[in-house]
């Protein structure tokens, strides 16, 4: 590619911009990550080769902590014959691999129950193939009996932005200024934008920022509509509401990353760096509850998993004869999950759908569920990092790495 020559997303957005004018931002999100050429459909974005790392490329326990939440779901449903996991933007479907590698140690009527369904309109899975593992680009029309989980989901969701300028709400557009790729304030595209801030009794003031998701209520509205009956776990970073509009975010919470550091113009590198901006968990709520799915508790990563009994595994890595690297490398990576400073601040929203909730396991209700796990432990082998997950000690102390 000539210096001159813009990337195929970036160029489809001044293509869009020149026949229409300027766009939202949420337009321009959606052509920058899933569009032609977009972001999301580059083939490694997440790990060591991309941009940014997730829980489940941090350590498979992330995984197998899952997998124990699901079998026991299936048990207070009643066992059924049929467990279905919807997981909407499971892009590589590493955590769906983490998941179903672990099924097998558990119950094996849970593990021939459980079907895995990837929805992801942007796929990256280069693994074989699994029996019980499907792709879809869309929420499949059977009601579903089971579980829907999503990790950073909705955190990638186009955003509408806006500001407060003269005391009135304006939209922030994308426009061009000569050959560059430039703000413009509006009229908001669309009454839903002032209309959400409302209903969450949120007021900008002036000079202030921010991001309001649309497309992220419409999207879990959709998922909690096609859950006959059962769960979602959304795990995410962002807030309620009252913290996300606060005066410590008014600069907003959109958010770019490039080459593991975080980026300022949201404007560069389009369709080659991502974007993300913090989930409104009240906007979240409110969808499902409307489709009948209320919450049942929002907490933190690090709490959900230590209720897990992330310890127990902590414990049974110590006992564990490795050499000494590698149980460094593994340690470091499970308490970067459970850390508040790390992975362990994102937060976790349960909500159930005609589905038994106050013995869920996550909610660390239950002293003889983590006894049960302890005995069972034994039994199950330990979850160690594999080449397919990202080796974070190595990352944060390159010395550490192995030569050649």
């Amino acid at each position: 590619m000539s210096s001159t020559e813009k990337p195929p997303a970036e160029r489809a957005v001044r293509d869009r911009i020149r026949a229409s004018g300027p766009i939202t931002f949420a337009e321009f999100m959606t052509l920058a990550l899933y569009g032609d050429g977009g972001y999301y459909r580059s083939p490694a974005p997440i790990g060591e080769a991309g941009d940014y790392y997730t829980s489940p490329v941090a350590h498979p326990l992330f995984g197998t902590l899952l997998a124990l939440q699901l079998e026991q779901m299936w048990r207070l449903l009643g066992a059924p014959p049929r467990f279905d996991v919807l997981e909407p933007g499971a892009g590589d479907a590493r955590l769906a691999r983490d998941i179903l590698a672990y099924a097998p140690y558990l119950d094996p009527a849970f593990a021939a129950a459980l079907h895995y369904t990837c929805l992801d309109p942007c796929p990256r899975d280069s693994g074989p193939p699994l029996p019980n593992l499907s792709w879809a680009s869309d929420i499949p029309h059977a009601p579903v009996t089971g579980c829907i989980v999503s990790n950073e989901f909705f955190d990638a969701l186009p955003v509408h932005r806006v500001a407060v300028a003269g005391g009135a709400l304006q939209e922030i557009y994308v426009t061009l200024d000569g050959d560059r790729l430039a703000e413009s304030l509006g009229d908001p595209s669309t009454p839903a934008l002032a209309e959400r801030l409302a209903a969450e009794g949120i007021r900008l003031q002036e000079g202030w920022r921010a991001e309001i998701c649309l497309a992220a209520s419409h999207a879990m509205q959709r998922l909690a509509r096609a859950l006959h009956r059962g769960y979602i776990l959304t795990i995410d970073y962002g807030d309620m509401a009252e913290a996300l509009y606060a005066a410590a975010r008014r600069h907003g919470t959109l958010a770019c990353a490039f080459r593991h550091a975080s980026q300022q113009d949201a404007l560069a590198r389009v369709g080659r760096q991502d974007i993300t901006a913090h989930a409104d968990f009240t906007a979240l709520i409110a969808a499902a509850r409307d489709a009948g799915a209320p919450p049942v508790v929002l907490f933190t990563q690090g709490e959900f998993l230590r209720n897990l009994g992330a310890q127990h595994f902590l414990d049974a890595l110590s006992a564990q004869r490795l050499p000494a690297l590698d149980l460094q490398a593994n340690r470091f990576a499970i308490r970067d999950l459970l850390r508040g400073d790390g992975l362990g601040n994102f937060r976790v929203l349960v909500q159930a759908k005609d589905a038994p909730a106050r013995e869920l396991a996550c909610l660390g209700n239950d002293p003889e569920w983590l006894d049960a796990l302890r005995r069972r432990l034994p039994a199950f082998p330990l979850p160690l990092l594999t080449p397919r997950h990202m080796c974070l000690l190595e990352g944060r102390y390159p010395h550490l790495a192995a030569p050649g």
